[in-house]
């Protein structure tokens, strides 16, 4: 929404409301402003989320794994966490082809990948950028 919208829904003036965002951004409350882009409106259908454990846990492997998806654009989401899997991802694509050639890259760019599991979401039922609060 924008500012003005903002300031009128919080009963503060423009300048007010303007200058509170801005002190919450300068002491890190506000991480960054984004637009939200409609991914289908691209081409891009394919939404994947893939569990990665790796066969080894060494610098190397972690390091070649970390760089990898930093720089794939097809990941938007890489999340080192607890249990089965090492990392989850979340991949969007266009197609499956795609989807399959990221894979090959990404088991001929790390080497170390163990197993992979993933699962193609066919509808959404939620999706939030927003934080409880």
């Amino acid at each position: 929404m924008s500012n003005v919208e903002l300031a009128e829904r919080v009963n503060l003036s423009a300048s007010q409301c303007a200058r509170r965002l801005e002190r919450l951004k300068r002491e890190g409350y506000i991480d960054r402003v984004v637009t939200m882009l409609n991914p289908l409106k691209f081409g891009l259908t394919i939404l994947v989320h893939t569990a990665i454990s790796l066969r080894r846990h060494d610098t190397a492997t972690n390091t070649a794994f970390k760089e990898f998806v930093c720089a794939a654009p097809e990941v938007l989401e890489c999340y080192a966490q607890t249990g089965d899997a090492d990392f989850l991802l979340k991949i969007l694509v266009r197609n499956l082809s795609e989807l399959n050639e990221f894979f090959d890259r990404l088991l001929n760019a790390t080497g170390g990948v163990g197993a992979m599991q993933s699962g193609v979401v066919m509808s959404t039922i939620k999706q939030t950028t927003a934080i409880p609060l």
